[in-house]
């Protein structure tokens, strides 16, 4: 073993990990380690099919790190754990809810084999997992268990929308991006004509398919906004100011987005638009985690200034 990990082993943060990992109540941490392993391998294919949701495939490294710093918080003492978690245990409603919740996940589990792409079964899984959760720490906790509130919320996140609620959110974000990218191009006097979802330039048709990638700017908006909201614990109505900003951005940013496409296409008409489409998406959703966390930077400052004594 290195200096540095003996080090890091040896400091106060060190010594509560090995606390935790030695104690007597170690089956529980097991137990919901492979509750939630399983959910996040019946969420892989929707987080890896590489459309909207793969910021998913950092929930399973940041919920556990939310749950472990508001877990600490609570300064639970260890010999108190160990015996809630011996009465909860040997409750036969708690053994029964167990039992009955196992068999709902083998039954999800049994549907999400045959149709990986159906939502619903993934919502309920998600649902049910938090819930046996919810049991455990009200059980241990009374109502401490809200205060891991937001980890709840992390995880839903990162469950696909249903197929509706994501037909309908792709439309209206295709239709705005395009009325304001005609708007904007109008006012800049190119003689901009539409059908549908295309725009065309000079007789050079540009298609605006699924608002020019705005569902996965909406997407990784929201939870970059969720995810540093909670980072930097900010308070609630910080919080959904955070959240506002990171709607209004991911929309500005494919807009202008679209701006510029339509004018690239106006000024070479010859030019590949596909190259400068997929360049200018990544662009513009790194202006947007860039003024997201510039944001969240602005709304914590302002928060210590008012929260500090004059």
């Amino acid at each position: 073993m290195s200096a540095a990990s003996k080090s890091l082993l040896s400091s106060p943060e060190g010594e509560k990990f090995l606390n935790l990992i030695r104690a007597r109540d170690f089956p529980f941490w097991f137990f919901l380690s492979l509750l939630y392993a399983q959910l996040a391998l019946a969420l892989l294919p929707s987080w890896s099919d590489g459309t909207y949701y793969d910021y998913g495939l950092l929930v399973p490294f940041l919920a556990p790190f939310f749950f472990l710093a508001r877990w600490r918080e609570l300064k639970i003492p260890q010999s108190n754990l160990h015996d809630s978690l011996a009465k909860i245990t040997s409750s036969p409603l708690t053994t029964f809810l167990l039992i009955f919740g196992l068999f709902g996940l083998a039954f999800l589990r049994l549907a999400q084999g045959a149709d990986s792409g159906w939502r619903a079964p993934l919502y309920f899984h998600a649902l049910l997992v938090l819930g046996i959760t919810a049991v455990f720490l009200f059980r241990l906790l009374g109502k401490g268990a809200f205060r891991f509130w937001a980890c709840a919320i992390l995880i839903l996140l990162a469950v696909p929308l249903p197929s509706q609620v994501e037909f309908s959110l792709i439309h209206n974000l295709t239709a705005g991006v395009v009325e304001f990218a005609l708007f904007v191009n109008r006012m800049m006097g190119l003689p901009l004509m539409s059908s549908g979802e295309t725009i065309f330039a000079n007789g050079i048709p540009l298609h605006v398919s699924d608002g020019c990638s705005g569902i996965r700017s909406f997407q990784s908006g929201v939870f970059a906004g969720f995810v540093l909201g909670e980072y930097l614990r900010l308070s609630i109505p910080s919080r959904v100011l955070l959240f506002g900003s990171g709607l209004g951005l991911a929309f500005l940013m494919n807009g202008f987005r679209v701006i510029y496409l339509v004018q690239h296409a106006v000024a070479h008409p010859g030019a590949d638009l596909q190259k400068v489409h997929d360049v200018s998406g990544y662009v513009s959703l790194t202006l947007t985690f860039a003024l997201i966390g510039g944001a969240g930077w602005l709304l914590e400052r302002m928060e210590k200034k008012f929260s500090s004594p004059a």
